[in-house]
C-alpha cells in the first residue's frame, strides 16, 4: 500500500514537472514575442521561400491566364499600331508587377517619392493612349485602339483610395464600350480571334478588382516592416526576365537589458502545498450554521438612502440619416449626380457618347441630360425627374420612388427594378424600346397620342400574371381585370 502511495506521487510530481516546463516555454514566448515578431504583416506582405509575397504570387497569376496569351493572340489578329500598343501596355502590367514587389518589401514612401517609383508604368500607359491619339479613327481598328486606351487607366488603382477596386470597374466599363463593338462585328464574321482577343483583356479587367479585393481593399498595402522603397527600388529588368529580388531587410534584434526578462514562476511554493495532502485546508475558517446568510435574523432593512435619486429615463435620440456631399462632377467617364436635394437645375451639357451617368440618393431634384451618353443609372432617388436626348446601351432605375424618365430621342432598354411609382415618357422615335421590370408597382409609361393631340396617352405596366402550363411549358400573360 505504501509502494502504491509513493508511486502515485510520483507520478503526480511528473506531471506537474511537465506542466511547469510548458508554462516556462510559454513565458519565454510571451516574453520574445512582441520584439522579435512584432505587428503580424499584411496578407500581401507575407512570402514564400522563394521570396515572393502572395500578392505579386497572384498578380503574376492573372498575367499568365490573360495577358500573356492576349499578346500571343495580338500577333494573329492586330495591325501595327495595335501590336505596338499590345507591347506597350505589357510593358506597363509588368512595370505595375515590379511596383507591387516593392511595395511588399518597402515602407510606404512619401508622396514625391512615390511619382518617382510610378514613372515606368506611368510612361508605358501614356504611350498607350498616345498612340491611339496619333493613329486617329481612320485606323481600321480604331476600336481595338479605343479599347485599350480607355481600359489602360485602371492601372492606376495604386494610388486609389479608398476604393481601387471600383476606379477600376469604371475603366473597364470605358473599355467595354468599344470591345462591344468589336464582339458584335466578330460574331456576325464568326472570328473567334478577335472574340478571344476581347475576352482576355476584359477577362483581366474583370479579375483585377477581385485581387484588390483581397490584397489591397481600401489602398495599395505596403510593408510597414519593409526598408526603405526609393532605395530599394529594382533596377531596369534584363531582357530575359524580372529583375533579382532585393534582400529582405534584417529582423529587429531585441535588446536584452532593455526588455529584462520576467522571473520564473515561483512553483516551489506549489510543491510544497500538494506534499500537504489533507493538511492543505488546515488553515482555512470554518462557516458555522449560524454565519450562513439564510440563518441571519437581524439583517438591515434594504432601504434605498434618501440622497439617491430615482434613474434618469433618456428619451430615445431620434435616428438621422446621414446624409453626403453634394457633388455634381465628371470622374472619369462618370457624371456622378449625387445628394442632390430641392435642386432643379442640374444640367450635364458636356456629355460625349464614352460617358455614363450615375444619379445617386437625390430628392426633389431635376436632371437634364444634353447629347448622347452611354449608360443612366438612377439608384435610391426619391421625386427625380431625368430628362435625357439619347442612350446607347439602357437606362436603369433601381430601390427609387415617385422617379419619371423622359427620352426625347432614342433609348435601346429601359430596366426598372424594386421601384414604386415609375413612369416613363417614349418620344415617338422611341417607342421600340424595351421596358424590362422585376420587383416594382405603379408603373406607367407614356407615349404621344396618335390621334396627334397634345397630351401623352398613359399605359399601365401590368404588376399581376397568370401562368398556365401549354404543352410541357409555361405560358405567362397579364391578369386583365373587367
Amino acid at each position: 500500500k505504501d509502494m502504491s502511495s509513493d508511486q502515485a506521487v510520483q507520478n503526480l510530481l511528473k506531471r506537474l514537472e511537465q506542466v511547469t516546463a510548458r508554462l516556462e516555454q510559454v513565458e519565454k514566448q510571451i516574453a520574445s514575442g512582441a520584439s522579435s515578431s512584432g505587428a503580424a504583416p499584411a496578407a500581401s506582405s507575407a512570402s514564400d521561400d522563394t521570396g515572393v509575397s502572395a500578392s505579386v504570387q497572384d498578380y503574376d497569376a492573372l498575367i499568365e491566364e490573360f495577358i500573356v496569351p492576349f499578346v500571343k493572340v495580338t500577333q494573329e489578329v492586330g495591325n501595327n499600331e495595335v501590336k505596338s500598343q499590345v507591347a506597350k501596355l505589357e510593358a506597363a502590367v509588368r512595370a505595375q508587377r515590379e511596383f507591387l514587389v516593392l511595395a511588399s518589401r518597402s515602407k510606404k514612401p512619401e508622396q514625391a517619392a512615390l511619382g518617382k517609383l510610378l514613372e515606368p508604368t506611368n510612361f508605358n500607359l501614356t504611350e498607350v493612349v498616345s498612340i491611339r491619339d496619333k493613329a486617329g479613327k481612320v485606323n481600321a481598328q480604331f476600336n481595338h485602339l479605343s479599347t485599350l486606351s480607355e481600359g489602360i487607366g485602371a492601372l492606376g488603382w495604386v494610388v486609389v483610395s479608398p476604393t481601387p477596386g471600383p476606379f477600376v470597374n469604371e475603366a473597364r466599363a470605358s473599355s467595354e464600350f468599344y470591345s462591344n463593338k468589336i464582339l458584335m462585328e466578330s460574331k456576325k464574321n464568326n472570328d473567334q480571334k478577335n472574340i478571344e482577343w476581347v475576352h482576355k483583356w476584359n477577362g483581366f479587367l474583370k479579375e483585377l478588382p477581385t485581387f484588390i479585393k483581397k490584397h489591397h481593399t481600401t489602398e495599395l498595402t505596403w510593408n510597414p516592416r519593409g526598408g526603405d522603397a526609393t532605395s530599394a527600388a529594382p533596377a531596369k529588368a534584363a531582357a530575359g526576365g524580372p529583375p533579382a529580388p532585393p534582400k529582405a531587410p534584417p529582423a529587429p534584434v531585441q535588446d536584452a537589458s532593455a526588455a529584462p526578462k520576467a522571473a520564473a514562476p515561483d512553483t516551489n511554493a506549489l510543491f510544497a502545498a500538494l506534499n500537504r495532502g489533507g493538511d492543505v485546508t488546515q488553515g482555512l475558517k470554518k462557516v458555522t450554521k449560524e454565519m450562513k446568510t439564510k440563518n441571519i435574523t437581524d439583517k438591515p432593512a434594504a432601504v434605498v438612502p434618501a440622497t439617491t435619486s430615482a434613474p434618469k429615463t433618456s428619451a430615445p435620440k431620434a435616428t438621422t440619416v446621414k446624409k453626403g456631399k453634394p457633388v455634381v462632377e465628371l470622374q472619369g467617364n462618370k457624371w456622378a449626380v449625387e445628394w442632390q436635394e430641392n435642386n432643379n437645375n442640374v444640367v450635364l451639357s458636356e456629355t460625349e457618347p464614352r460617358h455614363t451617368v450615375y444619379i445617386y440618393k437625390c430628392e426633389n431634384t431635376v436632371v437634364k441630360v444634353n447629347g448622347k451618353v452611354n449608360n443612366i443609372s438612377i439608384d435610391a432617388c426619391k421625386k427625380v425627374a431625368v430628362v435625357f436626348e439619347q442612350a446607347i446601351c439602357a437606362v436603369e432605375v433601381v430601390n427609387s420612388t415617385s422617379v419619371e424618365v423622359q427620352v426625347t430621342k432614342t433609348v435601346p432598354s429601359v430596366a426598372i427594378d424594386k421601384c414604386t411609382g415609375v413612369s416613363v415618357y417614349l418620344s415617338k422615335d422611341a417607342l421600340n424600346t424595351e421596358i424590362v421590370t422585376s420587383k416594382s408597382d405603379s408603373l406607367n409609361v407614356l407615349i404621344p397620342d396618335p390621334a396627334g393631340g397634345p397630351d401623352p396617352v398613359e399605359i399601365a405596366i401590368p404588376e399581376q400574371y397568370k401562368t398556365l402550363i401549354v404543352n410541357n411549358k409555361t405560358v405567362t400573360t397579364p391578369v386583365e381585370h373587367v
